[in-house]
């Protein structure tokens, strides 16, 4: 008897044991899961590992999303309801991350289309002819929309400025600047210049817009890129496909020795772009490119500001934009001052370059 009883109690321990390790496990798991959600508020330049974990957001909460049905399926009331108010306390950032809306069938027929799209170099294919068109450029043609954005825009020998001009002939207006940036609109441009970041190869510029008599800012970004090389990408895919302790833990040290710099130099950027939006006089603002930095990160939180991400309000899913050794994450933004309005913000599936191109209806509310 007394054996059985002790056999009960070492049994009764170890289930305590167990489970108070999970529901520790499982608290922890949702501290890192606030903090990665408000990571966006805090500055790389004020501490380098927290813009790591806005990053990694979407596996932290997957990580606590696991956690809650494992609570909901042994029946913790108590775990189970303490992770279902901190998700809900994280809901901004979610639904910043994964927003879902359904497709508005019929778009007002008074919205622009507009177009965001960073073309590397036109996918390095150099040429563009009734015969042989360029894919990027036949797609933009196939979308006709009323303004559109490149960055990495850098014509080649054959792939001129004259040739690119007369095939996007249907948006006659355009400004190129440096370094590969450019707009083409079917609206005129009243002014351009470039926005004074500090960048060796990126930059951003702005410009004004007459569209359908009201004067619009827009400013058409490259930030920093995070300067990965080719042997890092694709470490980085070879660890997607075959994980491995030790290997990870070496390139999760090199790629903080390698994405701090950008990290720091986005969020410099980011706030010479955000203090450019604030100062702007102009009612209409549109801000786009290639942010090189994920919805939850200080870059995209700042120059944000009080605009309204069109994918966030009128898109589905993740909309992920890079396409490149599963690097899965959207860094190409569209935003708007709140006086308009986004319809069926998409991302689309050309694959010519390593970003997919994104467009958006926006309406003038007025």
């Amino acid at each position: 008897m007394k054996k059985r009883h002790y056999l009960t109690q070492a049994s009764n321990w170890i289930k305590q044991f167990f489970w108070r390790i999970l529901t520790v496990m499982g608290g922890v798991g949702l501290v890192v899961l606030l903090i990665s959600a408000f990571s966006d508020r805090i500055s790389p330049l004020t501490n380098s590992y927290i813009p790591f974990l806005g990053l990694f957001f979407p596996f932290i909460l997957a990580f606590n999303g696991l956690f809650l049905l494992f609570w909901l399926l042994f029946k913790k009331g108590k775990q189970a309801l303490v992770t279902f108010v901190v998700l809900v306390i994280c809901w901004g950032s979610i639904h910043t991350y994964f927003p879902v809306h359904g497709k508005t069938k019929e778009v007002p027929e008074d919205c622009i289309k507009f177009l965001t799209y960073n073309v590397m170099r036109f996918g390095d294919i150099t040429q563009h002819t009734q015969e042989h068109p360029n894919p990027i450029l036949q797609y933009v043609i196939e979308q006709d929309p009323d303004i559109v954005c490149f960055q990495e825009y850098l014509p080649a020998q054959k792939l001129t400025d004259v040739v690119i001009q007369q095939a996007l002939k249907a948006t006659p207006y355009y400004y190129i600047g440096s370094p590969g940036l450019a707009i083409f609109s079917k609206y005129p441009i009243l002014s351009a210049e470039k926005i004074p970041v500090e960048s060796a190869f990126n930059g951003s510029f702005i410009a004004e817009l007459n569209i359908k008599g009201r004067t619009v800012t827009l400013i058409n970004n490259h930030l920093e890129s995070n300067h990965l090389s080719p042997d890092d990408r694709s470490e980085y895919y070879k660890l997607t496909k075959e994980p491995d302790t030790q290997k990870l833990e070496a390139f999760t040290h090199l790629m903080h020795q390698r994405l701090t710099p950008s990290f720091k130099k986005r969020a410099k950027q980011a706030k010479i772009i955000s203090n450019v939006i604030r100062e702007s006089k102009n009612p209409y603002i549109i801000v786009c490119g290639d942010f090189n930095d994920t919805p939850i990160s200080y870059a995209r939180h700042t120059i944000k500001g009080d605009l309204t991400d069109s994918f966030v309000e009128s898109g589905n899913g993740m909309g992920i934009s890079f396409n490149t050794n599963r690097f899965l994450f959207r860094i190409d933004y569209i935003f708007h001052s709140k006086n308009m309005k986004s319809y069926n913000c998409t991302v689309g599936k050309l694959k010519t370059s390593d970003h997919y191109p994104v467009w958006t209806y926006l309406q003038f509310k007025d």
